[in-house]
Parts: C-alpha cells; structure tokens; sequence
C-alpha cells in the first residue's frame, strides 16, 4: 500500500462560548483546524487533523504550509500502515507536533481500516468503556462563571476547568473563592492559569485558598517555575502549556514538576506520540487529562479511543471537542456523549468516523 494523493483543507470552526481565551490572546470566537485527508493506491482513505485557536501552538496558515511542505518533500509515496517508519521520519525534525499531527492520525484510520480494527484495538484494547469529561469554562465576571457552571452541571459534566489569569490578582482570587464556594462533593475542580502568573504572584493567591479543593493548571509559564510554585504550596499542580513533546513529560516528571500533566494530542504529533506517552503515565502515578486546542469529530475520536485504552488509575479525564462547536464533518454520530461520559457508538475501523468530504472546508493544497 502506498500514499497516492494528500489533500489538506481548512475548516472553520466558531465557537458556542462566544469567546475564548488564549495565552496570548484574550478573546477570540472562532478557531480553526488543518484537515488531513490521505489517499491510497488501493482505495483506502483515511482522515486526520490539527487545530488552532488564537496562537496555540501555530496559527492555522502556518500548520497548513508546513505539514504540506513535509508531507511533499518527505512523506509521499511511503506506506500509511508503516507507523514506525513514518515517525522516524518526522522524528528527523524537532518539535513542530501541530503540522505533524493530522498526517499520523490519518495513517492510523487508514491502520484501522486496512485491518477492520477500530482503533482502541490498535492501541492494545479498551480498559474502560467509558470516558470521564470536563467542561472549559471561559473568563467572565465570578458571577457569570458560576452561572455557566450551574447550566453545565444539567448536561451531567461533574469535572471542570475554570481559566483565570488574564485579569488582576484580585479578580481571579475572587473568581477562585466564587467557584470553589459552590463545589460538590463529586465533582472535581482545575484552576487553568495557562502560565500567565509570575511566581509572587501564584504564591500569593494559592497561600489565600490553600484549604480549598482543586487542582492548579500550569500556575507559571516555564516547568521550573511551576516546579518552585508545587514546593511552596499544599495543592495538586497540572501541567499543560510548557508540555510539547514526549521529553518535556519525562523531564517534568524526573524533576517532580506535576502531580498531572495535559497531553494536547495536535501539540504532541498525533496518536504515535500520545500512545508513547500513555505508556509512559502509565508506569508512574501521574494522571492525565486528553486535550486538543480545537477540532471536529475526526480529533475527539483520536482522543476517545485514548482515554478508553489509559489505566483507570491514571485517567482524569478527556474533551468532547466536537461539541464547542456546532461545525461537523460526520455523518454517522460516531462519538455519544452523555451524563458528563464520552465513548465510541460502534467499532468501525479506524477512528469510526464516517467523514462527509463535502463538509471539509476549504481545500487548499493538494500534492500527489
């Protein structure tokens, strides 16, 4: 089997929060994602994507011309089934996981359909039937984000992630005590401060609500700081921003930076690299949390079928990011949704995702 035609596309994708907020920028309504659609000689088509939103970790256009130029120069003509020979190759170029991303998700859809596996198989079969979820709830005034988390709660969402940070310390103290005055014993609570507090800063705040019940998302920008922050205070320190690679995970959990860590699979490379990862997470006590800056159908049943095959034990939670969006690209309601649970509806091969070409967007390249 080789790779005949790759077509990239770019897909809008507005949001039904309104807005959202990025490390870099404090608002933005609509995202978008780098759809990667791989043809092959002998019939079989497989689907992956990369998404962006503001300046996370490249903005679209330049997901879009890279992966081309990678997949042009590099990839063309090699056999989609071929995983590990593929990975070395993208391996050769450090870092860059976006524009790799939706290249090896298509690879594996096209693994899972060659074999008439879905893709939890692939990844050494299901421990779990159903994902845990949580809900990113936006900055806004305290009072409208515990109205926000009151309308959640009545889809069944128990886990949530509250940003703050891009306003003054005492309006995200005050926010901090707001939300957390309302927790219930089941559910679980994530600060996300997306890096954006010096260390004064975070210690100030977090010594004001140390014997309250949650867990801090990336406190300061860079691993040391996060580091300093967790010798300093009595709480659950996340990882997330300054993660990008396999080797940022060992290296924070070889210098006791996390108790969590957030894998953002388009940030990452794909499924071959998160796959490494769950392993890795899997031989220590860290938990993990699946997450994706943006995307359709295509990247949440890539991050369901990682969460179903991760150990209990180390699972937080994952993302229905299909869902903060009323775009789609799928015809067969691949992925249920349901009392704060995600899984997959069937076991169709690959990534289950019956993708309707006609929804892909724009298309921009095509190279065969």
């Amino acid at each position: 089997m080789k790779i005949k035609k790759v077509s990239l596309y770019r897909k809008e994708m507005p949001m039904i929060c309104g807005k959202f907020t990025c490390s870099l920028e404090p608002g933005v309504d609509n995202a978008e994602v780098i759809i990667t659609r791989i043809a092959t000689d002998c019939g079989l088509v497989g689907y992956g994507e990369s998404g962006a939103v503001g300046s996370y970790p490249m903005y679209a256009p330049g997901i879009l011309a890279s992966s081309a130029e990678l997949i042009e120069r590099h990839l063309m003509d090699k056999d989609p089934c071929q995983l590990g020979v593929i990975q070395q190759t993208m391996n050769m170029i450090p870092g860059q996981g976006a524009i790799k991303t939706g290249f090896d998700m298509a690879c594996w859809d096209i693994l899972g359909k060659s074999l008439g596996q879905p893709l939890h198989a692939l990844l050494g079969g299901k421990l779990q039937e159903k994902a845990p979820l949580y809900r990113s709830i936006t900055h806004a005034p305290p009072a409208d984000m515990v109205q926000t988390l009151n309308d959640w709660r009545l889809e069944g969402y128990r886990q949530f992630q509250f940003r703050v940070g891009h306003g003054d310390m005492q309006l995200d103290l005050a926010r901090i005590q707001s939300l957390l005055a309302e927790k219930r014993d089941n559910e679980m609570f994530t600060v996300d401060v997306a890096g954006n507090w010096r260390v004064d800063h975070a210690l100030h705040i977090l010594n004001r609500v140390r014997d309250l019940d949650f867990t801090i998302e990336q406190p300061c920008w860079t691993v040391d700081d996060c580091r300093s922050v967790r010798e300093r205070v009595n709480l659950p320190i996340k990882l997330d921003n300054s993660l990008n690679s396999v080797n940022d995970v060992l290296r924070a959990y070889a210098t006791n930076a996390c108790d969590s860590i957030v894998l953002h699979i388009n940030k990452f490379g794909g499924i071959s690299p998160a796959r490494v990862v769950r392993d890795i997470v899997g031989a220590t006590t860290l938990g993990i949390t699946y997450s994706t800056q943006w995307g359709t159908e295509i990247t949440t049943a890539a991050l369901t079928h990682l969460a179903l095959t991760t150990s209990p034990n180390n699972l937080i939670t994952t993302i229905d990011a299909h869902n903060y969006s009323p775009a789609t690209v799928a015809t067969n309601n691949p992925i249920v949704v349901d009392n704060g649970e995600m899984w997959m509806a069937n076991d169709d091969p690959g990534l289950g995702v019956a993708v309707d070409d006609e929804a892909l967007g724009e298309l921009v390249k095509v190279i065969q």
